[in-house]
């Protein structure tokens, strides 16, 4: 028999919580052999997301392993990612809002009045090296300059100019939370400061830059049009 023929009396439970439709598994109220091939392959995904090896998730759902390995590679295609400068924005962005997040607790923690000395010192290293950590992936990514003296309008020579100003910007509130950060994990010396100075400055400079070019832009449209009506 294929195993993904459908069976009578399938179940149709695709607007049940999977987790639902997983514990009624487990509690033998739902025979996974009755799933649909869809509503099977959600929960071959949760499985795998829980640690469970292909034989076990086989085991649960009733089904061979050959069955469960065709699932897993239905479910990496869905998944897969297509290079796209947006998305790539998006991960990173939320990437580094995640990390501020983690950094600002670790820093509330070690100003606990109830937290030991000991859990304090470990919370404040943490801290400082969750913002050291996300600086450095900042600078691998291209959203940070390795070095002050490199240019901050390279970081944007690879964007449209539709998403080049909401880049610049991104970058800015970036630079300000790590500043602060900074501030807050009492790490901000001076030549700290000096950088983000040299970064503040480069961020300005291709802000302007920018700024002229849409002038620029701007400009020439006009002259275009009269161009092409004097051709007329």
């Amino acid at each position: 028999m294929d195993n993904n023929e459908y069976i009578p009396g399938q179940e149709n439970r695709e607007d049940d919580p999977i987790i639902s439709v997983i514990q009624d598994i487990k509690d033998g109220v739902l025979n996974p052999k009755t799933l649909s091939q869809d509503l099977r392959q959600r929960c071959v995904d949760f499985f795998m997301r829980e640690g469970y090896t292909e034989e076990q998730v086989g085991q649960i759902l009733m089904r061979d392993e050959r069955t469960i390995r065709r699932d897993l590679e239905k479910i990496q295609k869905q998944n897969s990612l297509n290079p796209n400068a947006d998305l790539a924005r998006q991960i990173i962005g939320d990437m580094f809002r995640k990390a501020m997040v983690h950094h600002r607790y670790l820093m509330r923690l070690a100003r606990s009045p109830i937290a030991s000395e000991g859990n304090k010192s470990q919370s404040e290293f943490l801290a400082w090296r969750v913002l050291k950590e996300v600086v450095e992936k900042m600078q691998t990514l291209g959203y940070l300059p390795l070095k002050p003296q490199e240019i901050v309008e390279d970081i944007f020579h690879h964007v449209t100019d539709d998403s080049k100003e909401r880049s610049i910007s991104e970058a800015k509130v970036m630079l300000s939370e790590i500043e602060e950060a900074a501030r807050q994990a009492g790490t901000l010396d001076s030549e700290t400061e000096k950088k983000i100075g040299t970064l503040k400055a480069q961020i300005a400079k291709a802000e302007i830059n920018h700024e002229v070019d849409k002038l620029a832009k701007k400009e020439d449209k006009p002259e275009d049009k009269k161009e092409g009506s004097d051709e007329k």
